[in-house]
């Protein structure tokens, strides 16, 4: 699935989170305005954080903060289970009304992968506290919802009490850069069937290929390129899932140029050749066409389940 640079996330105006669980597998390189809480119930992903490419597995844990660019990757051939909490800024605002307060960033370090930064009661601790909210969302109780807010307050007081934090002041440069890169990078998206896309987008935006790809390696950690095969490989896999069209129409549409550089760059990120990739892709949609009519759904709600009580036993 590709995402825009920019997720708008739906929340209830009475309670801003989102609480679910849900297979991820794969996002271009997106950002949102809202904490989002990630814990891994089963398999894994990997989950490019501005420079930086870190490999969560079942068990681990990690924050990424509000306007931080991220992409995210399932593991090849492991199905996986997420845990998701996403948390308006403004239920972190302990200075709602001191002036100048929106100019702060509040960041998190909660990652699991970095012992170093570990938080003064551990990393399986905020795994469980997740758990404990996840399963308490999927109860059918009217009073839910009142437990559900005071966990998702008792995880925000636990952040500030036990998790490393810093109080930032933003930077205008550094956010005007990242600013500058998501818009680059929605240009891309926009006009991906274009072969000469890159050099266009340094026409549009006023800088050399050199200072582009500087720019895009500060934000993001890859170049220019490196974005732009995945946007293709992408849009490529969904026409290749989800429509007929024969290979010569694909690679046109998504700009490769030529059929060698499509199946070579395919092959190199799906680990299969355009041909492959479309037949598994019908015989998983055959398959769960098939398990939904046996109660599939209901299956995995009762593998979520068992996952959540497993932890918390």
């Amino acid at each position: 699935m590709i995402y825009t640079v920019y997720e708008t996330i739906e929340s209830s105006r009475t309670f801003p989170v989102n609480i679910f669980v849900a297979p991820i597998e794969n996002s271009t390189f997106h950002w949102h305005n809202e904490y989002e809480m990630i814990g891994i119930l089963k398999g894994g992903i990997h989950i490019r954080v501005e420079s930086e490419l870190i490999t969560l597995k079942e068990g681990d844990i990690f924050l990424v903060n509000p306007r931080m660019i991220h992409a995210i990757r399932s593991l090849a051939d492991k199905p996986n289970l997420c845990m998701i909490l996403q948390m308006s800024p403004e239920l972190f605002d302990v200075e709602e009304n001191e002036p100048g307060n929106e100019k702060k960033d509040m960041r998190f370090y909660l990652d699991s992968i970095r012992p170093d930064e570990a938080p003064e009661c551990g990393f399986g601790y905020f795994y469980r506290k997740l758990a404990e909210l996840v399963n308490e969302s999927l109860k059918d109780n009217m009073n839910s919802r009142f437990r559900i807010r005071a966990q998702v307050c008792g995880i925000i007081a636990d952040l500030f009490d036990y998790a490393v934090y810093d109080v930032r002041f933003r930077d205008p440069a550094a956010q005007n850069q990242q600013e500058l890169a998501v818009s680059v990078i929605g240009y891309l998206e926009k006009h991906v069937e274009n072969e000469n896309v890159m050099e266009q987008s340094c026409h549009e935006f006023g800088l050399s290929r050199r200072s582009l790809d500087r720019m895009l390696k500060v934000t993001t950690g890859v170049t220019g390129k490196e974005i732009l095969e995945d946007l293709r490989v992408e849009k490529a896999k969904g026409l290749l899932k989800n429509t007929d069209k024969n290979m010569n129409y694909i690679l046109d549409s998504c700009g490769f140029g030529s059929e060698k550089t499509f199946y070579r760059v395919f092959r190199r990120e799906t680990g299969l050749t355009p041909n492959e990739f479309r037949h598994k892709g019908r015989l998983e949609q055959l398959e769960q066409y098939d398990e939904q009519l046996k109660g599939y759904l209901d299956y995995e709600v009762s593998e979520v389940k068992g996952a959540l009580k497993k932890i918390l036993e």
